[in-house]
């Protein structure tokens, strides 16, 4: 993204590059639920979720939502173990079936963030706009994630082709095009919220990782 040199210093990211930290929240039908843009490089995901649930984001009773390791685990976000194997190349690598009831539920964890990891892959696909720096003011640029998020939810509403056309061009410059960091790779903890409910979440994780594993292992 393009910003005035004396606003700067708040865009940048950990990669020291501009940009705004944007949480989305999906559903399995490949749709957007809650865009929440225009948050400056430098927040923490936490932070913006804590701003995201202050202005009109929601967890419906008995619901939650699958998140990354740059969030705590409570009970209405649950994130992966840390410190166990999660992405699906690891599990892959070691060519075995999962050991303990942590590695099984991260294996479940990660295939279901797969598909949404592909939402965004299509999304940044079919509007490079949002990995360039245009000269539109900050407001605009804003504007500019939740109306691609729209368009993304008109399509797949109307089941629309989600592939990129083959006459597609790229008409973006692509010296103007940056890479955009994927999240926090260390959750910081400056939301107290959150701490407060970290054991909460552990309680309702594990019990829902162990039920996995006792599935897991009764089928085998």
């Amino acid at each position: 993204m393009t910003i005035p040199p004396g606003q700067q210093d708040p865009y940048r990211n950990r990669k020291q590059g501009l940009s705004q930290n944007v949480m989305v929240a999906c559903d399995f039908d490949m749709k957007f639920v809650h865009v929440h843009a225009g948050w400056e490089g430098s927040a923490s995901d936490a932070r913006v979720l804590q701003d995201a649930l202050d202005h009109g984001f929601n967890v419906s009773p008995g619901k939650f939502y699958l998140v990354d390791a740059g969030y705590a685990n409570t009970p209405q976000f649950i994130a992966p173990y840390r410190g166990t194997r999660y992405h699906l190349q690891e599990q892959g690598r070691v060519q075995q079936r999962p050991q303990c009831y942590k590695e099984l539920f991260n294996l479940r964890h990660a295939q279901l963030r797969n598909h949404v990891e592909g939402i965004i892959g299509i999304l940044k696909a079919r509007y490079p706009i949002l990995k360039a720096a245009t000269m539109f003011d900050i407001d605009t640029q804003v504007d500019t994630v939740v109306a691609c998020c729209v368009l993304h939810n008109f399509i797949m509403l109307h089941n629309g082709d989600m592939t990129l056309p083959d006459r597609a061009t790229m008409d973006i410059n692509e010296s103007n095009m940056k890479d955009v960091p994927d999240g926090d790779a260390k959750y910081k903890k400056d939301v107290i919220l959150f701490n407060n409910l970290r054991q909460a979440g552990n309680e309702m994780r594990d019990a829902m990782a162990m039920q996995m594993w006792a599935d897991y292992i009764a089928r085998r």
